[in-house]
């Protein structure tokens, strides 16, 4: 597993995300969801379908409509990005055995909003499937970066000791697999950690994740209090094991340090300070705990603004946000030799380079990535100063589409506005 997780567990029911290719990429409206009063059974978007194709097409955008959420305050003094179009709709993109090019791709690769950041300009804004530029749309494990963001923030400032164990500032996981980890291993999940992610198990470790976040679940801290297993495949620090509730531990240590909710800390360290224009939710469990790891829904211009903060090191619309020191950590590949020990996956070293702090590193380029499934990315490219996110409702997870062919796109993309200044 490459990225956030692909089920959503219900009762005594799993759901799997199919990963076909559909002939024709429709709309929301084109499928006529949630359409009637009331719509027919065939066409409503619960909780319990949101996540499979064709309902992600609407509830993408809706989050706050299926499930308790907590909002993100935006900035009172929003950051105006500056406009300067480039038509890049003919640029070319070679993907595998054929040849496309950025208009086509982007109409065929269900995706809800694109935005491109030439130096910080926009260059190109386009939204699809009926979102708008104040539609806060999911961006699931995009939200590990923002964790991590944060986290590297206590660290600098001393709150928090990346070598320590996670035990010492959340004693209630002494006993569990995180108990002797550090709290860098777990930012560059390198902990040893036994655990299932069976999407079509509803047994499974993963299934028990995401059924704490449902009506009636215990909650993320019981589901991370009951993780015990290490595997003794690795050792803490030996390689990278994508697991998707430590960045929940790294939320909880936040919490735990800060005195506030994860949405209060984001606000003030970082959402209210890079010029935002709208807020951001969050998607809470039972108990109200913010899911860490994949809960957070942002309108495009604003998850630009992020890339574009990083991108700056540190500084958005003038002002100082991380330092600088955090910015190019973020930007610096670092843990190459453990990427593919676990995994020995082609995608991992030819694709993607490296995963650290809850960043990945692409290869070939000077570029990180915040991504999430179904097509969630932030697009940092120190090459050509370029930053472009993708929102998207892709029928899929993984797959090719998602995994491969969105990080050729951007690629080009970044290259063609880089050849352009000279």
């Amino acid at each position: 597993m490459r990225r956030f997780v692909t089920v959503i567990a219900v009762g005594l029911g799993a759901f799997a995300v199919s990963a076909a290719h559909a002939d024709e990429v429709k709309t929301a409206a084109d499928h006529d969801l949630m359409f009637g009063a009331p719509p027919p059974v065939e066409k409503r978007v619960t909780a319990e379908n949101f996540i499979l194709p064709p309902y992600n097409r609407w509830s993408f955008q809706r989050m706050r409509e299926f499930f308790p959420t907590r909002a993100v305050a935006p900035s009172t003094s929003p950051w105006i990005l500056p406009s300067r179009p480039v038509d890049i709709g003919a640029v070319k993109v070679e993907l595998g055995d054929r040849s496309t090019t950025v208009s086509h791709w982007l109409a065929s690769a269900y995706t809800d909003g694109f935005i491109v950041l030439d130096k910080g300009s926009i260059a190109h804004e386009q939204y699809f499937n009926g979102q708008s530029a104040s539609t806060p749309h999911i961006m699931f494990s995009v939200t590990k970066s923002l964790t991590g963001t944060l986290m590297l923030q206590l660290f600098e400032e001393g709150k928090v000791v990346a070598g320590e164990t996670v035990a010492t500032y959340v004693p209630e996981l002494a006993d569990t697999a995180y108990g002797d980890a550090t709290v860098q291993q777990v930012m560059d999940m390198t902990n040893s950690i036994a655990y299932d992610e069976t999407y079509d198990d509803p047994q499974s470790d993963i299934a028990r994740f995401l059924a704490a976040f449902y009506p009636g679940g215990k909650g993320v801290y019981a589901n991370l209090q009951s993780l015990t297993n290490q595997t003794p495949r690795f050792e803490h620090g030996e390689a990278f094991h994508y697991v998707t509730p430590d960045p929940e531990v790294l939320g909880w240590i936040i919490r735990r340090i800060t005195g506030t909710d994860l949405a209060t800390a984001l606000h003030e360290r970082i959402w209210s300070k890079i010029g935002t224009e709208y807020p951001a939710d969050y998607w809470l469990d039972s108990q109200g705990v913010e899911m860490a790891g994949g809960g957070i829904s942002t309108t495009l211009r604003d998850a630009a603004r992020f890339g574009q903060m990083v991108l700056d090191d540190g500084v958005a619309n003038g002002a100082r946000v991380i330092s600088p020191a955090i910015a190019q950590r973020i930007k610096t590949p670092r843990n190459q030799a453990q990427f593919n020990a676990y995994y020995q996956d082609d995608w991992y070293g030819k694709v993607a380079e490296d995963y650290h702090d809850q960043w990945w590193s692409y290869a070939g380029v000077d570029a990180v990535v915040a991504l999430g499934i179904h097509g969630q990315f932030i697009y940092v490219n120190s090459d050509y100063d370029v930053v472009i996110v993708k929102q998207s409702s892709d029928p899929g997870a993984e797959n090719d589409r998602v995994d491969s062919e969105t990080s050729q796109v951007m690629h080009a993309i970044a290259e063609h506005l880089g050849s352009l200044r000279h």
